[in-house]
Parts: C-alpha cells; sequence; structure tokens
C-alpha cells in the first residue's frame, strides 16, 4: 500500500465518520459519548487501512493481480493492460509538490500557534481567559472570576486540549480535506458545551450564565490552540445548547447499537474500499514514494549528471553499484526532464571486465535521432574500444518508454571512470555535432575490490528475506508489475526467471535473467520491476550479512487466455496431485533426487510423503538447463515445487 493510497483511504473514512455523526449525534446533548465518537472517527480512519478482513469475503480467482508460492513460486499477473508510453503523468508530480507545501506551511503554522500561545502565557490581555494542557491563565479584571476559573478547570481535568493538538496533527496530514476543519470546530464547540454545563451548576442559573457570557462576546480571541472562554465565534450556539432538553434515554440507543454496527460495516467493507480500482489508479500517478523526484520534476531542472558504479558479471575483480544522487551540470540548453532515462542507461550499463582489467578510462559520446518520443537511431564517438560503444548503442536502443523530447538531434556523453587507476584517461568527449542539442552527462564510475563470496540463499540457516515478510514483496509486485502492451495484444503468456544478488547492505545488485527469454517486453519488465525493490533483510552466515544469490519466476500470464497446446512441453511442467507420489518414487530410484520445495522451503524428501495428496494446490517441475540455472549444480535432476491450499489461500488475497 502506497502512501498516496493510504492517505486516500484515511480521508474516505474521516467523510463517513463525520457524516454519519452530522446526521444522527450532532443534536445529541451526549456530548461526552459526542467526544468519543469523533476521536475514535480519527484514530478509526488512520488504522482501518491496515486492516485485513479478506477472509470474510469473496475473492474470485479472475480478479486476481499476484499470486505466488513464496519466494520460489511463479507471481502470475492479471492486471489491465497498460500502454509503458504513458505510465507517467505531469499531474501527479504537481499534486506532490503542492501537498509538500501544504504540509509545509501548516507545520509551520502550527508552531507559530505554539510560539503565539507561550507568548499569551506572558503577556496577558485584560478580560482574558484561556487554558492549555495544565496551564490557565485568568485575567483579574474578568466578571464571576470563579465560574470561569471552574470553566477552565473542566478543560484541563478532562485533558480538552490533547484533542485539539490530536486534530491538529491530523490536519497537518490531511489539510486538503475540508471535513478536517468540521472536525476541530466541532471538537471545541464540544469542549465548551461541557465546560458550560458544568460551569452552569455551578453558578445555579443557567440564565445568569447566558447573560456571562453575552457581556463578553467582544472579548480577546484566543489562539486556535487554546480553550477560551469568551470566544464570540462559539457563543451563540454554546447558549443554545445550554438552554436545550437533554435528549432522552431512548438516544443512547443511536450510540450503543447504530454507533458499533457502523463502524463494524465499515471495517468489514475496508477490502472493498481497499481494492477499487478508481482509487489504486488514482493513488498509481501521485509518486509520494519518491518525494524528491517527484519535486524535481514538476520543477525545471533540464541537466542531470547520474553517477553509478557499477559490477562486471562473472569475473574476479567486480565493481559495487551504487545509484548516487544526481547533481546539476552546466546547463546547455533548457531541455525537458529525462530522469528516468539517465537512470535506465546508468543502470544497465556494465562496465566491461577486460576494460577493468586493463583500467581503460574516458567519454563516449552517443549522437541520437529522436522522432515521436522515440529513437529512430544513434552513433557512438569515443576510443574506448568496439564493445564499450556496442554496448552502450543495446542500452540506449532498448529503452522503450516514450522520451519527453521534441522531434531533433540531440546528444549526451556516458564516463568511464575507475578510481585508483594508474593509467591516464583515454579520450575525453568533444562538444557536440552542430545542430545537436546536449543532454546530461551520465559517469560510471568504479572501483576495484576484491572478490566476495555469493552464497546461494537455499543453503542458508537464515536466507535473505524481504522487509514485511513475503505478503509485503507480493504487494510490491502487484503494484509495480505491468503487462508489457505488446504482449497482451499478441497474448503472450510465460515465466520469466529472475536472478539476482542481495547484497550485505540489503541493496538488490545483478540482476538478470535466465533460461530462454520470453520476449515482448516480458524480460525487460520482471527485470524493471526487481529494480524498484527496495532493501532487503540481507543473509546470515555465523551470525554476518553475506552476499546471497536469490531466484524469482515470474509467471505472466493474461485472463480468459488459455495456454496453446505447443507450449505445455517446456520448461516448467505441472503435474496433477494423484501423480505425485509416483513421480517421487521415480526420483526417488534415480542416482541424485531432485530438489524439493514445500511452499517455498527446501524439504527433504523423507518428508515428502507425509503431505496428504488432499492438501496440495498445485505442483510444478523445473528441470533441464531451466533448473540448473537457477538452483546450479544440485538441480540437474531438476527441482520440485509444491505449494500447498494452505499458502494458496493466502495468497489469493494479495491484489
Amino acid at each position: 500500500m502506497s502512501w498516496a493510497h493510504y492517505l486516500l483511504q484515511v480521508n474516505i473514512y474521516l467523510i463517513v465518520f463525520f457524516c454519519f455523526y452530522k446526521i444522527l449525534l450532532d443534536k445529541e446533548t451526549y456530548f461526552v459519548l459526542n467526544r468519543i465518537y469523533l476521536i475514535a472517527s480519527g484514530v478509526l480512519s488512520l488504522t482501518i487501512p491496515f486492516l485485513r478482513f479478506e477472509w470474510l469475503t469473496t475473492q474470485p480467482v479472475a480478479q486476481q493481480v499476484y499470486t505466488g508460492v513464496d519466494q520460489l513460486s511463479s507471481f502470475v499477473a492479471q492486471t489491465n493492460v497498460v500502454d509503458p508510453t504513458v505510465e507517467r503523468f505531469g499531474w501527479g508530480n504537481l499534486v506532490v509538490a503542492i501537498y509538500i507545501s501544504g504540509i509545509l506551511f501548516f507545520v509551520f503554522r502550527f508552531i507559530y500557534q505554539l510560539v503565539a500561545v507561550r507568548k499569551m502565557f506572558h503577556r496577558a490581555s485584560n478580560g482574558t481567559a484561556f487554558s492549555f494542557l495544565n496551564k490557565k491563565l485568568i485575567s483579574e479584571d474578568v466578571p464571576e472570576p470563579e465560574t470561569i476559573n471552574l470553566h477552565e478547570e473542566v478543560h484541563i481535568k478532562q485533558k480538552h486540549t490533547l484533542d485539539v493538538l490530536f486534530f491538529e496533527f491530523l490536519g497537518i496530514f490531511t489539510w486538503f480535506n475540508p471535513i478536517i476543519y468540521a472536525y476541530k470546530h466541532t471538537v471545541k464547540n464540544i469542549h465548551e458545551f461541557l465546560a458550560d454545563e458544568a460551569a452552569a451548576e455551578f453558578q445555579g442559573d443557567k440564565e445568569m450564565y447566558s447573560l456571562l457570557l453575552l457581556s463578553q462576546a467582544f472579548g480577546t480571541r484566543p489562539s486556535d490552540l487554546t480553550n477560551g472562554f469568551f470566544t464570540k465565534s462559539l457563543i451563540k450556539k454554546r447558549i443554545f445548547m445550554l438552554h436545550k432538553q437533554r435528549s432522552k434515554k431512548t438516544a443512547i440507543l443511536k450510540y450503543g447499537l447504530f454507533v458499533p454496527l457502523f463502524a463494524l460495516t465499515l471495517i468489514l467493507s475496508s477490502a472493498t474500499i481497499r481494492k477499487n480500482d478508481q482509487l489504486l489508479a488514482v493513488a498509481e500517478q501521485i509518486p509520494l514514494e519518491n518525494i524528491k523526484t517527484a519535486v524535481s520534476e514538476t520543477l525545471d531542472v533540464p541537466m542531470k549528471v547520474v553517477e553509478v558504479q557499477l559490477a562486471p558479471r562473472q569475473h574476479a575483480e567486480e565493481i559495487d553499484k551504487k545509484i548516487l544522487t544526481p547533481s546539476t551540470e552546466k546547463k546547455t540548453t533548457n531541455i525537458a526532464r529525462l530522469d528516468e532515462f539517465y537512470y535506465f542507461v546508468g543502470s544497465n550499463i556494465e562496465y566491461p571486465a577486460e576494460a577493468i582489467k586493463n583500467e581503460i578510462q574516458g567519454d563516449v559520446r552517443i549522437n541520437l535521432n529522436v522522432s515521436e518520443g522515440k529513437i529512430l537511431g544513434l552513433t557512438t564517438k569515443g576510443e574506448l574500444g568496439s564493445a564499450i560503444s556496442k554496448q552502450l548503442e543495446n542500452v540506449v536502443m532498448s529503452y522503450k518508454p516514450k522520451l519527453p523530447l521534441e522531434d531533433g538531434q540531440y546528444s549526451f556523453v556516458t564516463t568511464l571512470r575507475l578510481n585508483d587507476a594508474v593509467n591516464e584517461v583515454h579520450s575525453e568527449a568533444d562538444n557536440a555535432p552542430k545542430g545537436f542539442t546536449e543532454l546530461g552527462k551520465i559517469i560510471v564510475q568504479g572501483q576495484k575490490t576484491e572478490e566476495q563470496k555469493v552464497y546461494d540463499h537455499i543453503s542458508l540457516a537464515t536466507p535473505p528475506s524481504y522487509p514485511g515478510g513475503i505478503q509485503k514483496f507480493y504487494e510490491f509486485l502487484g503494484a509495480t508489475v505491468k503487462y508489457p502492451t505488446e504482449a497482451s495484444r499478441k497474448q503472450i503468456q510465460g515465466t520469466v526467471y529472475v536472478r539476482f544478488i542481495i547484497e550485505k547492505d540489503g541493496s538488490v545488485t545483478n540482476i538478470s535473467t535466465e533460461g530462454r527469454r520470453m520476449g515482448y517486453g516480458l524480460d525487460e519488465e520482471a527485470v524493471r520491476a526487481m529494480q524498484l525493490s527496495r532493501r532487503w533483510n540481507p543473509g546470515l552466515e555465523n551470525g554476518k550479512p553475506i552476499r546471497t544469490q536469490y531466484n524469482i519466476p515470474v509467471k505472466f500470464t493474461l485472463p480468459n487466455v488459455k495456454p496453446e497446446e505447443k507450449e505445455v512441453k517446456k520448461a516448467v511442467e505441472p503435474l496433477h496431485v494423484e501423480d505425485l507420489m509416483v513421480r517421487v518414487r521415480s526420483y526417488k530410484n534415480m542416482p541424485k533426487e531432485p530438489l524439493y520445495f514445500v511452499d517455498g522451503a527446501p524439504e527433504d524428501f523423507s518428508e515428502i510423503h507425509r503431505i496428504k495428496p488432499e492438501s496440495i494446490e498445485s505442483i510444478d517441475v523445473l528441470k533441464d538447463a531451466s533448473a540448473m540455472a537457477l538452483y546450479g549444480q544440485r538441480a540437474e535432476n531438476g527441482v520440485i515445487l509444491i505449494t500447498t491450499k494452505k499458502l494458496a489461500k493466502s495468497k489469493n488475497q494479495i491484489k
């Protein structure tokens, strides 16, 4: 659940709870219960989005977005087809910028009010009476000081300031919702009604107490954070409620019956609200997870230098990979923002092993021809060798999203640098050719380190784990993967095997696909999704973090599309439950056994026969090169993946 999605849900619940209050409870004189209801409404609005009651609802299989069998199982993507060329909308970034500006304004406003309250206690004006937390200030010249003192004591004893502060904090993050201001106003009214009841009873005459309120109707206005006796905007309502006939006891049924039923109904419907397609679509376009990027993309910051430290694959000397914060370089023209393009190119460039060995470093200039946002062709210029130039060409041409550029010719420089290198730079790029617009520079900076052993996660007692558990990882993939348009149009389905390394610090590096390529953008989409993963909890060996290889089969399927007969015979072979023991026995008689996984966890063959066939949801067999590509030499006899119905039931809750 993204922050934008959470905020939208919170504001929906705030509105629904307050509407219920205005319809049924606003006219009642059970002020204590009204106060409790409003505070509970705020708390429930914040917590309901985190509640999970899907087990009480029926979720049709056809509506699944993702299902998975723990770390090693297939992820099934059944989503609306999204054209990758229109995934980003400028209005979302603008909304984020406005929202953050509003938060900053109300934070500073809140701080200013706190300072103002502090000054009020030191510089009291005539006719002032108010309280804040456990402090009160009553001027000597106020009429009926004993009555007013009791009024403020009620505010202090009943902790009314805490209610005010709670809604002030809530209002900072929901400032755009008009209902939050209604909450603030209503809660302050209730505070005054409660204090007026006690003060009028103390004075013994409601008429005299009403005259006391009227006599000071033009008194000093206190701060919004304080409980002020002479708040002129509330005096009419306070006098009205003071003389209003008390609610009948039968009205208590509203609080004892209707309120709990309403709250329970709202909680049970939370799954429907949380999974509403329209709500998810709006939240997806508001990138609150990356505030810095959203704000910078809203502003006009054309030139970026993306510094990347990358590693060559399968080489004794490797480069630590780290994406650094983009910095601003000399501006040559006011071009559109290209952060995503820079990051894609920088993240996919591999510093060639031969170049590291020979300490080759220098610049390569890339000249592009762009039409309708697409790269039609390019040329490279540099003296770093054909391997580097060819790699750059392949990476740039593989970028599929539409570039935010007008038709024309563009040029940018990719710089390869090695830290602590003895050799000098081979070549430095010239200026952009005449007629070409200069873009930003991408710096690939490497540092030689000693080779570090990479462990297989299935051999560890403490393997890596995703923060919050594997279900959170499913939710992340469900919100990230987009079914490629071309693959959907041609109804291409299949499994992409993704391999990556979880570093000691939990970062995900060396992301690649193994085995037969699916094509049509499926392989690239699986890699792209993993590149956006947050840090994992690293695997541990003897209590110390280690580098761990991890494997994820990502299975792309479309709803209402059956696999073709010709695709049945492939690397992943489904088995029927009744075939389980037959297959297992046949494997047992082989010289070496396959690897077994039950719900994603390695399992010995001796435990397999304990599984009841009726408890099995599905069985997959990985064989030949696909199994060995994912699990190494130990998988030469294949891998059996067993999913139980218990895990499948929990998977079906993931949207």
